[in-house]
Parts: structure tokens; C-alpha cells; sequence
């Protein structure tokens, strides 16, 4: 059986998963609304609203929102195939999370909340870098790396002014962006392949065989 065949069956679980929680979760964009119960509120999810964390990278402001966010989820997740599914919704919820605690830096956030997978893009294309990296063709790891380079600096640039890089070709669709919250993505992508890097060679030291990057 075809190695690359099964790897892409493997990830379609979760990508209809991911498919249907955006699909449910942005429905209303076809009646020109969006679903702010499930946006990221501090002072509601303090209240007891815990869930928003969970869906807020979900939700989107508009259709352009959500054609940018989920395409580029979707055309990167796909380069983590060769990690366990456990490994890859680790490093999903990781990114998020690195998203959301990077965009509470912004005081906007307590008054327009915060919703998108921008920032978890974000992390996925760190992580996809670093896989390039690591594959035997140079061609291939010259691209990560430029890649990396690439995200690490939009991302620090975004951070650093507080502006979405061309945001001019938004057209005012993309709502209030928080820019913060691509570094956010980022840093928490790179610090989970640092801590699996880490882990491993913590229990290559205790083992005859060194393992280095296990999926």
C-alpha cells in the first residue's frame, strides 16, 4: 500500500472534524451575521463562558475571514502527515493557544473579542518549515528555511507595529485584526517542536537507541 495514500486517509478524520466545526460555526455568514456566543471575550469567559476558548478559532467576521484562515489551515495542516494524529491536534491547540494568550496583550480584545485561525496558520507554517528542514533535499530545506524566515519575520514585523502585513488588501473584511496574535501562533509552534525535541532527547539518554524526532 502506497505509504503517502494511507498518511492523507489517516488526516481526513480530523480534517472533516475541523470541516464541520467551521462549517456549523460560521453558517450565519450566509445571512450577512456571525456567531459572537462563541467569540473570545475575556470578561464572559472569566463569567463562566469557558467554551469560548475552545470555539473562537472557529469563528469568523465574514466570508473573505474565512476563505483566508481556513484555506491556509487547511493547506498546511496536511504537511504534518507524518506525525501521529495525537502529535498533530497537540500542536493545533498548541498554536492556539499560543494565538490567544498573544492577543490578550492587545487592550481591543476585552472590548471587540477575538475570533480566527489566523495565528494558528501562523503556528502550522512554522511547524511546516521546520519538516522541510529536516527532509534529506536540499532544494527542500533551503525552502524551509527561507520559510521560516519568512514567518518569523511577518510575524515579529506584525508585533512590533501592531499592523497586519497588507492589510490594505482587506477591504475592511477582516474586522478589527489583532496582530499579535500571528507571533503568538508562531512562537508556540516552534516552543512545541522544541519541547518534543527536548522530550526525546531526554528518553534517547535513558535508551541504547537514540530517537531524536518521534512521531
Amino acid at each position: 500500500m502506497n505509504c503517502a495514500a494511507t498518511s492523507q486517509r489517516s488526516l481526513r478524520p480530523e480534517l472533516f472534524v475541523f470541516a464541520i466545526a467551521l462549517a456549523i460555526l460560521n453558517a450565519p455568514l450566509f445571512g450577512g451575521a456571525w456567531l459572537q456566543q462563541f467569540v473570545f471575550y475575556p470578561d464572559l469567559v472569566a463569567a463562566g463562558e469557558w467554551w469560548r476558548v475552545v470555539t473562537h478559532p472557529f469563528v469568523h467576521v465574514s466570508w473573505y475571514h474565512l476563505l483566508l484562515d481556513g484555506g491556509a489551515f487547511f493547506l498546511l495542516y496536511p504537511e504534518l502527515r507524518e506525525w501521529s494524529r495525537a502529535r498533530r491536534l497537540a500542536a493545533v491547540a498548541c498554536c492556539a493557544l499560543g494565538s490567544l494568550l498573544a492577543a490578550m496583550v492587545s487592550p481591543a480584545v476585552a472590548s471587540i473579542g477575538f475570533c480566527g485561525l489566523s495565528g494558528v496558520a501562523h503556528g502550522l507554517m512554522a511547524l511546516s518549515a521546520v519538516e522541510m528542514i529536516r527532509r534529506t533535499e536540499k532544494r527542500e530545506r533551503m525552502a524551509g528555511w527561507c520559510a521560516l524566515a519568512l514567518v518569523v519575520g511577518k510575524a515579529a514585523i506584525e508585533a512590533a507595529t501592531g499592523q497586519v502585513t497588507l492589510a490594505f488588501l482587506h477591504f475592511n473584511l477582516m474586522g478589527v485584526p489583532i496582530a499579535t496574535c500571528h507571533a503568538g501562533g508562531v512562537i508556540a509552534g516552534l516552543m512545541f517542536v522544541l519541547a518534543r525535541k527536548g522530550a526525546a532527547n531526554r528518553a534517547a539518554s535513558s535508551t541504547p537507541e537514540s530517537v531524536a524526532w518521534p512521531a
